[in-house]
């Protein structure tokens, strides 16, 4: 996934931006936005991106994506709430960096110092870091085909999010419980890189956990 200046993937650029102008007042509440291939035609950027950008803002209460219906805006507030998030993180990143340019300066400091800024710094960067998307593809041989979300208990047993179910190049955001799984479908989750990981270990497997069965 390209990451732009700043550490930031494409998607997520493109998600602060539809944001700001949600939260400007430049998109109202209830306005309908442009088609997913109308808005990859607008950033010069595939489908696939926009889905993901989509996804961030739809977890987030901002928008809501329903097949045959569109992508609409649903919360003014939701929008400056996750911009607000988004400013707290690039502060805590922008200090972290001046803190270890002093810190290099002062090379009498003890190591350890560094070592203790290092895991605050992480904590809390960690704990206001957006969630990232990921795509998984459901292969024919997966035990999960034919089983139900509430079924394979994703979200209980790997901590991540199925925001969404792609099928036939439909998204179906908020996936019902009882929707059963296909060949081909993609799933969309969200959640840290290790719950993201755990995920796809899930999903990809041609035989189900032991406590799943």
């Amino acid at each position: 996934m390209k990451r732009e200046v700043g550490g930031r993937a494409r998607y997520e650029e493109i998600a602060q931006d539809l944001a700001k102008r949600i939260a400007q007042g430049e998109l109202t509440e209830g306005a309908r936005i442009l088609g997913r291939s109308s808005l990859a035609g607008t950033y010069q950027v595939s489908p696939e991106t926009i889905r993901r950008a989509v996804a961030i803002l739809h977890e987030r209460g901002i928008v809501q994506s329903v097949a045959g219906s569109g992508i609409r805006v649903m919360s003014r507030y939701a929008a400056v709430e996750y911009l607000d998030t988004l400013t707290t993180r690039n502060t805590l990143e922008e200090g972290a960096r001046e803190l270890r340019g002093l810190l290099k300066q002062r090379r009498q400091l003890d190591e350890k110092i560094d070592t203790a800024l290092d895991r605050v710094l992480s904590q809390a960067t960690g704990a206001l870091a957006s969630r990232h998307v990921e795509e998984i593809t459901v292969k024919p041989a997966a035990w999960v085909v034919g089983r139900s979300l509430g079924e394979i208990r994703l979200r209980s047993w790997t901590g991540a999010t199925a925001v969404a179910v792609t099928r036939a190049d439909v998204d179906h955001f908020s996936p019902p419980a009882d929707m059963l799984l296909a060949p081909g479908d993609v799933i969309t989750v969200i959640g840290s890189e290790a719950v993201r990981a755990r995920a796809k270990d899930i999903l990809d497997g041609s035989t189900a956990p032991p406590d799943l069965v």
